[in-house]
């Protein structure tokens, strides 16, 4: 055994080629412990013993590449050479043949992956940062190297090993590898994985059967450290007990079962290989031949018609080859499995979203994100076993000698794209059964047209390029590793990090969703751009190894590498128009600048806005808008100002700005300007900012979700984008080491909640949208009048009361729905495919009204305006403004919240966003200190819970108050713990789960007309034009109205973690 251990470990340690790929991997390692940010929360560091320990237990994935790669060599090595038929000859005996192979197996498996970590080890010691801490122990590498790296390359090799001993195949051995991976993927999902699902947990009950049979310990992992505070994730191990105990212990003994079954199993002679009779000739006469197979003439062709017949039949070959195996549709079973479990999670959102409607954009989206990357590899494994299939059977020689033996390559290529069409195809019908299985019958060929576009072809690529390497490097193994290489280098996060320019990303596919608005958008015809040059680069590599290896077609080859190269250079200009490269050393640059200079203006007082008139004019399918605005600015601070702080968004170009003041006029053109005025702006006196600017977006460069003027479905937060007077402290630098580098000092923060109070500026606002002649325009205020000239459509919005500094548009070609309660005018503007929820939308709108009219005082408009808006929107589900309320149509708005569950999220989304017109907006607008959401969305989630309440009764109402109370212990321990009369806006699972919780208790500890009664009263005192209010004001109106021995358990409730 021992011998039979160092010759099978030797037999790597000889080669060159192991140094290299050890070195490869530890450079990943390195590259990984450097950039790698998945961090699980703001307080908990990413060098912390939980960090370190859930990302080995990620990385320990990468055993599944180590084994699969070495099984295929080393596993099935004497079948290869023909050796196994005189191996049970000699007098190795089987169990000592069987534990070396497996240990040698084992060891050199672990090697990869302990070099890997090493290089991890090294490279979280190289980086400095706010999120990294000092003095970590040797101990908090070692331990998850153990617990994760042993057992799970254990696991995986017994499963791998036992599969080669059953199978004698390879390409089984692959799909074992491939399934692995994907059954990791599906128990993922259901483990409530703080970068996964934290948004939609999943029920306790499946977190525990993750956490029981997740192969790789990483749902145990996370099950257990559950309940771990951030200070303990910082200090301390995730200690092997309960479920992660038996975890490890479970798969620690599958992996000997298997391995006692594969012994049993072995044997030197495979059961299979018997040997046939070969029939017998048909002449008996030797060198007499029989006359129908006597040696004749013919006549050659060497033309095109025949080099395509060689191509053809050349795929022909590899096509029978791999669609006649049973690994093929191993693979094409396991690839549907994965996809499939990943389409139907998209549909079921778990436990606080309900189902999504399976329609023809969320199908495609699912399989776009999760097709590729799996395909990738298989592309990478089949083009390498095709293009070598004949050399390993010793055919290559006879092959190599033919005329049209260079065909040989174009014929892979057209087989793998044979093979991906397939693939792609069966990605599509499962995507239409699983549309036809939830009962949504509207088929968009678009979306599905995406599949190809944004997968197919990036595949296609890839195998051409990968033949290319196969056919340069003169060895299987190495030119597998090269592929890999390629893969790893040129998609996924490690190339968006070393490849900085995206036209040269042409291998990569589409990471945003589907819109039913805007379908893919501008980002189509700029990916087909991409997909061309790309094209183009790959036939000139191609054209070039013609060269290579011989060939005498100049007249061809040299005009094809001009055409090719008009085309790319083409395609590539087209495809970067407006691109602007981002560096990420000048951002810090800029903003350390801009600290430095002008930081002392947090002290100075600056003019407030107190009228906005703006005309905003949208051009969706040019992805751009221009801005005109007019500001009056007036003087509040009792005092003379003689210096003044402009700031102009940096998206934005600045056509035209003037500033008056006193008859003198400041021309502005630079993007923060500091003047200081001719004659100092008095108390109580006034100044005009007359200003023009223009925005437009490249989808080289992406779009910003806040700001996507996209063809149909528009949404933009413009009132970021407007001129900013005084210091913003947004443009600070966060990062401790980066702040120290520049001599900054520390950063600013919320006010603290004893800090002197503040007045609140709110701005009346005029505003004039115009858009193209289909779509409608919907600003923030009431809508006053509407027109029609030179085939632009105009909306003006304004506020019948002042409003604070915080407005946003939509534009899109909207269905319309009105009703009315009480004299206010309730309207849902939605997309015309998107009708199942807005019936239901108008009665809980009309229910919200009339228990916040009733409860907590009129409601400030004569009208409410409900926008969807596209899904190239992000960061919210509903967000409310003045008068208007908008909802991205791929979260809550397009639900079937018929389905089993019956999570009426239109009530919640009615009841919190309908809400905030008596907690928020231009009612209670606190300021920027800690509490302040408390005022706001806790107040929010109240109003909310309660009204679910009243529709569907208590019972179900404690049912989501307990889904409130999972997220907030699923999310406690990745950030500081506060109370909630001390939440800082980042904390929203303090702000919005614990909130709820804790203003349910609040009521049923005093009651829910108390809580009413103290509610309105806070308003009465605290809205504006009152000083912002603070989160003790409304704990105080709570104990007014509460006895005096519920006083102690209220106060527990806000002021104690």
């Amino acid at each position: 055994m021992k011998a039979l251990l160092f010759f099978d470990v030797n037999t790597y340690s000889r080669r060159y080629t192991s140094y290299i790929v050890l070195v490869i991997l530890w450079g990943a390692g390195i590259f990984a412990g450097m950039r790698f940010n998945l961090s699980v929360g703001e307080e908990v560091y990413l060098n912390s013993p939980y960090s370190i320990g859930f990302m080995e237990a990620m990385l320990s994935l990468s055993v599944i590449l180590f084994a699969t790669i070495i099984a295929v060599q080393l596993l099935f090595r004497e079948w290869d050479s023909r050796f196994d038929i005189i191996l049970f000859a000699t007098p190795i005996r089987k169990t000592s043949f069987i534990s070396a192979r497996f240990l040698s197996f084992f060891i050199l498996t672990f090697i990869c992956y302990a070099c890997v970590i090493f290089g991890f080890v090294s490279g979280q010691n190289l980086r400095s940062g706010v999120e990294m801490q000092d003095h970590v122990l040797l101990r908090f590498y070692l331990y998850p190297l153990i617990v994760f790296g042993v057992v799970n390359t254990l696991f995986t090799c017994a499963v791998l090993f036992g599969i080669a001993v059953f199978s004698r195949k390879k390409l089984l051995v692959i799909s074992g590898g491939l399934l692995l991976y994907i059954l990791y993927l599906v128990l993922l999902m259901y483990s409530d994985s703080p970068f996964m699902t934290s948004s939609i947990p999943q029920s306790v009950w499946l977190q525990k059967i993750s956490a029981i049979f997740d192969p790789f310990g990483i749902s145990a992992y996370f099950y257990e450290a559950g309940s771990f505070t951030a200070v303990r994730k910082n200090a301390d191990i995730v200690p092997l007990t309960g479920y992660f105990l038996a975890n490890r212990v479970v798969f620690t003994v599958i992996s000997v079962f298997i391995g006692i079954l594969g012994y049993r199993r072995f044997s030197f002679v495979a059961s299979g290989n018997k040997r046939t009779e070969k029939p017998e000739p048909k002449h008996t006469i030797p060198g007499v031949f029989p006359k129908e197979i006597l040696f004749r003439q013919v006549n050659t062709c060497f033309r095109y018609k025949s080099r395509l017949r060689a191509v053809l039949s050349f795929a022909m070959k590899d096509i029978r080859y791999m669609f006649g195996s049973m690994v093929f549709f191993a693979v094409s079973v396991l690839l549907l499995f994965y996809v499939g479990m990943e389409i139907y999670a998209a549909i079921e959102q778990g436990i606080r979203l309900p189902q999504q409607y399976a329609d023809s954009g969320l199908m495609a989206s699912a399989i776009s994100d999760n097709f590729r990357f799996l395909g990738l590899w298989i592309v990478t494994y089949f083009v390498n076993d095709l293009y070598w299939r004949s050399h390993a059977s010793g055919f290559s020689g006879i092959e190599n000698s033919t005329f049209f033996a260079g065909t040989k390559i174009a014929g892979h290529w057209w087989s793998c794209t044979a093979m991906i069409l397939i693939f792609s195809v069966l990605m599509i019908i499962q995507g239409l059964i699983f549309q036809i299985l939830f009962h949504y019958f509207r088929i968009d060929w678009q979306a599905y047209l995406g599949v190809l576009v944004f997968n197919t072809f990036p595949l296609i690529l890839f195998a051409g390029m990968v033949l290319l390497i196969n056919n340069r490097v003169h060895h299987k193994y190495m030119a597998l590793g090269v592929s890999v290489l390629l893969l790893l280098l040129t998609t996924g996060p490690v190339a968006q990090v070393l490849v900085k320019q995206p036209l040269l990303l042409f291998f990569s596919g589409y990471t945003l969703p589907y819109s039913d608005f805007n379908g893919y958008g501008a980002y189509m015809s700029a990916f087909l751009k991409r997909i061309v040059f790309g094209i183009s680069i790959t036939g000139i590599l191609w054209l070039i190894n013609r060269i290579i290896n011989g060939t005498n077609s100049y007249k061809i080859i040299i005009p094809g590498i001009l055409i090719f190269l008009l085309i790319s250079v083409f395609c590539g200009v087209n495809f970067t128009e407006g691109y602007m490269p981002v560096s990420e050393k000048e951002d810090l640059e800029k903003a350390a600048r801009y600290e430095q200079q002008y930081r002392k203006y947090k002290e100075i007082e600056q003019p407030v806005i107190s009228r906005v008139k703006t005309d905003i004019a949208l051009y969706p399918g040019q992805q751009a808008y221009t801005l005109k605005g007019h500001y009056v600015l007036e003087n509040r601070s009792g005092k003379d100002m003689r210096t003044i702080l402009l700031n102009f968004h940096p998206d934005l170009k600045i056509n035209k700005a003037v500033l008056t003041i006193s008859g003198n006029k400041y021309n502005i053109s630079d993007k923060v300007t500091e003047l200081t005025l001719k004659e100092p702006l008095q108390p109580d006196h006034s100044a005009t900012l007359e200003f023009e600017l223009g925005y437009q977006w490249f989808p080289v460069n992406g779009h910003h979700p806040f700001n996507a003027i996209v063809e149909n479905g528009s949404f933009m937060r413009i009132s970021r984008y407007y001129p900013q007077l005084g210091y913003q402290q947004d443009y600070e630098i966060s990062g401790k080491n980066e702040r120290k580098a520049y001599g900054l000092g520390k950063p600013t923060t919320a006010k603290l909640l004893e800090e002197p109070r503040t007045d609140n500026h709110f701005t009346d606002l005029n505003m004039i949208v115009s858009t193209t002649g289909d779509q409608v325009a919907v600003g923030t205020g009431e809508l006053v009048k509407q027109w029609k000239d030179g085939g632009r459509n105009y909306f003006e919005y304004r506020t019948r009361e002042a409003i604070p500094f915080r407005f946003a548009v939509s534009s899109a070609k909207y269905a319309v729905r009105t009703a009315s309660y009480k004299g206010i005018r309730i309207k849902v503007l939605y997309h015309p495919g998107h009708d199942e929820n807005v019936a239901h939308l108008v009665r809980n709108a009309s229910e919200t009204l009339s228990y916040c009219i009733t409860n907590f005082g009129a409601f400030p408009f004569s009208s409410v305006t409900f926008a969807e808006v596209s899904s190239f929107t992000k960061g919210f589900a509903a967000t409310a403004y003045p008068g208007v309320i908008f909802m991205t149509e791929n979260m809550v708005f397009h639900a079937n919240i018929r389905a089993d569950r019956q999570q009426d999220v239109i009530n919640e989304l009615a009841g919190h966003e309908l809400s905030h017109f008596w907690w928020g907006n231009n009612r209670i607008a606190p300021d920027y200190r800690e509490g302040a959401a408390m005022l706001t969305e806790t107040l929010a989630m109240y109003t909310e819970m309660m009204l679910y309440k009243k529709m569907y009764g208590s019972e179900k109402m404690q049912e989501r108050i307990k889904v409130h109370q999972q997220i907030y212990d699923s999310q406690k321990g990745f950030a500081t713990p506060r109370p909630l009369y001390k939440v800082q806006d980042q904390d929203i699972h303090i702000s919005y789960a614990k909130g709820a919780v804790i203003m349910v208790r609040l009521s049923e500890l005093i009651g829910e007309d108390k809580v009413n009664k103290a509610l309105k009263e806070f308003l009465l005192k605290h809205r504006y034009p009152a000083k912002a209010p603070v989160s003790t004001d409304v704990i105080e109106e709570f104990l007014k109205v509460s006895t005096k021995k519920d006083h102690e358990e209220i106060r527990k409730l806000f002021e104690q973690i």
